[in-house]
């Protein structure tokens, strides 16, 4: 609560929207664009999102481990990207403080 004192609503609305805004372009991607069935879009959103409870949830909903296709290699991606860009964005946003 004292970094929402201190920065206010914005905070907790970035956090979604970085969340959220990802996800649905790569939703928009990969179902309008790239034509994927369901389960693998879900599949790797859920990868892209480090999501291992989301991925069981959409493969308990496909009854079947299709999505663990795309989701594995987009998962394995994800684990290298993280945490070699999140100190670019750090970078970043105290740059732009300054």
């Amino acid at each position: 609560m004292a970094l929402v004192k201190q920065f206010g609503i914005g905070l907790p609305i970035a956090g979604v929207a970085m969340t959220a805004i990802p996800a649905f372009v790569s939703l928009f991607v990969a179902w309008k664009v790239m034509r994927l069935p369901a389960p693998l879009t879900l599949g790797a959103i859920t990868g892209q999102q480090c999501s291992t409870p989301g991925v069981t949830a959409v493969q308990q909903a496909a009854g079947n481990a299709t999505p663990l296709m795309a989701y594995t290699i987009v998962y394995a991606f994800s684990n290298v990207a993280l945490p070699l860009l999140g100190p670019v964005v750090v970078a970043m946003a105290h740059a732009m403080g300054s």
